[in-house]
């Protein structure tokens, strides 16, 4: 039971809009029962100041104060956010600085209002998309682990944004599309792991404040200007080495280049190069992958779409494949409605037997070894066990919302079959929408990937999941090399050169069909068909 914080009981009296809870006083608090529970009953709260203290989690009651414009959590010892931080919609300044987090929920990137974001001195990997930040001036990341920036910071939509500091991490690129901001005055990217810097940053028209110290540049006399020189000669040296690219590649500016491209014949060339493509890859009688539905699975979870991705490239840098597996994550939140709509699973082909079949099973005769497990265990006894580390955070966190795993139980109550993916050898390699199973989980070296979505509402949602999931590994550039290994080995590439092989590189990626077939051999489905991946945007090949 929390303790009655004389703090809290003044603000519920005064009704007070702001309130600071800080210090040795507070930390003792804490420890002795937890958080106050009336905190959460301050909805009038526009500013809460909850620093210096030993709190290790924000309860998902955060989400009720509606009205916070303001919210600093800086020098605590949080480990997680919760998701419900994206129900603060009026936060316009958030600071979440030197604490222990590890990731941040996706769904920050719904705090539309925010304009400082504070997330330094913490142990981020990845940091979620904030191209919906719209309104979004100052933000500061120095000191954690990111090896890029977050996705979507390039947006021209971040119209506002002015500041991106960013210091000490381990960030390898930034990309050309920097230039598309128009008010970036300050960027502090010391102490990462830079090696280049793209020459389109002296295009950057209020760029003033450049800190690049302590990055290794394979341009010496860079190296030397960035640790030795001011702003703008650094700068002024980036606008020299971005005017000889241009003339080296035949560029102009974009309004004479826009006069030159005349003709239908102009135009259809442009769009060549521009679009992406997909390869489909037909089924195969003697040798494709087909997965048969029985009848018992019709009334658990009756709708399946499968297909094969080919020659994947999941070591193109150090964080792509975190990036994909973050992906699956945020199509499950999104497209996918917390999974309640559809289930995506994934798995590296070569670890699974053909013919693969999509059945249902009782509790206790669904054996599979969940995935990052060793040993096998029964659907009945995994569920129990979910079941039971739920209760125990619910009550170790003194909330009544559960994360991860645990909060899709809910999709399995009452049911007395489990819906799961059989492979040619017995081995079950999916039960969702729980888990995939470790025999097949995918890797840094997987090449061909087998994908599944999983349904029980229609056909069509399974299609459209599969459409966006293969149109999102399109974008991230999977099926891609790195244009910089198509130099001669060992030796690095020019700038010309690499400019020359950026321009040509066309992402692509090979999809194999895979078929669904009823118990006694009719196709039921085929992925992709000729009416899927409707997309005027990428160029679709089909091989028979």
């Amino acid at each position: 039971m929390t303790s009655t914080w004389n703090e809290i009981s003044v603000a519920i009296k005064e009704n007070r809009h702001e309130l600071k809870l800080q210090g040795p006083t507070i930390s003792g608090y804490l420890e002795a029962n937890g958080v106050d529970s009336r905190l959460y009953q301050l909805t009038n709260l526009n500013y809460l100041d909850f620093s210096n203290t030993c709190l290790t989690e924000l309860s998902d009651d955060i989400g009720s104060l509606v009205n916070l414009t303001n919210l600093v959590l800086d020098h605590n010892k949080l480990t997680r956010l919760p998701e419900t931080i994206s129900n603060l919609k009026k936060l316009k300044c958030f600071d979440v600085s030197n604490n222990q987090l590890e990731s941040i929920p996706e769904s920050i990137s719904g705090l539309t209002a925010i304009h400082t974001l504070n997330c330094s001195m913490n142990k981020i990997e990845i940091f979620p998309s904030i191209e919906k930040m719209t309104s979004v001036h100052i933000l500061i990341l120095s000191n954690n682990s990111l090896t890029s920036l977050p996705e979507g910071i390039y947006s021209e939509e971040l119209s506002h944004l002015s500041q991106i500091q960013a210091s000490d991490n381990q960030i390898e690129e930034i990309q050309s599309e920097i230039s598309d901001l128009p008010h970036l005055n300050l960027l502090d990217l010391s102490n990462n792991k830079l090696s280049s810097v793209p020459a389109e940053l002296s295009a950057c028209p209020k760029l003033k404040e450049l800190n690049l110290k302590g990055n290794k540049f394979k341009d010496r006399r860079f190296g030397k200007l960035v640790e030795q020189c001011p702003t703008k000669s650094v700068l002024d040296y980036l606008a020299n080495v971005l005017k000889k690219e241009q003339e080296a590649s035949g560029k102009k500016d974009k309004k004479q280049k826009d006069k030159k491209k005349k003709g239908k014949k102009a135009n259809k060339d442009v769009e060549e190069v521009v679009k992406d493509m997909i390869n489909i890859l037909h089924f195969q009688e003697d040798e494709g992958y087909t997965v048969q539905v029985t009848p018992a699975v019709l009334s658990v979870r009756q709708y399946v779409l499968c297909c094969i991705v080919r020659q994947l490239y999941l070591k193109k840098s150090n964080m792509i494949y975190k990036h994909f597996i973050t992906l699956q994550t945020k199509l499950h939140d999104e497209i996918c409605q917390k999974r309640q709509a559809a289930t995506i699973a994934t798995h590296d082909l070569k670890s699974i037997k053909k013919p693969v079949v999509y059945d249902a099973k009782s509790p206790h005769a669904l054996m599979i070894t969940p995935l990052f497990k060793q040993k096998e265990v029964s659907g009945e006894k995994l569920v129990t066990d979910l079941n039971r580390e739920a209760e125990e955070q619910r009550k170790e966190k003194k909330r009544n919302t559960v994360s991860g795993i645990h909060k899709y139980l809910d999709l399995l109550k009452d049911k007395v079959q489990y819906p799961c993916l059989v492979d040619g050898e017995g081995h079950v390699i999916s039960f969702p929408p729980i888990t995939n199973s470790d025999k097949t989980k995918i890797t840094k070296d997987t090449t061909d990937l087998f994908i599944e979505v999983t349904s029980h509402l229609n056909l069509d949602t399974c299609k459209k999941v599969m459409d966006e999931l293969l149109y999102r590994m399109l974008d991230m550039g999977l099926g891609t090399p790195k244009p910089e290994e198509e130099g001669a080995e060992g030796g690095a590439v020019d700038t010309e050169t690499q400019n020359e092989a950026s321009k040509r590189v066309q992402k692509t990626l090979i999809v194999e069909q895979v078929q669904i077939l009823d118990t006694e051999g009719n196709m039921k489905a085929v992925y992709p068909s000729r009416a899927d991946l409707p997309n005027e945007a990428i160029k679709i090949i089909r091989n028979k």
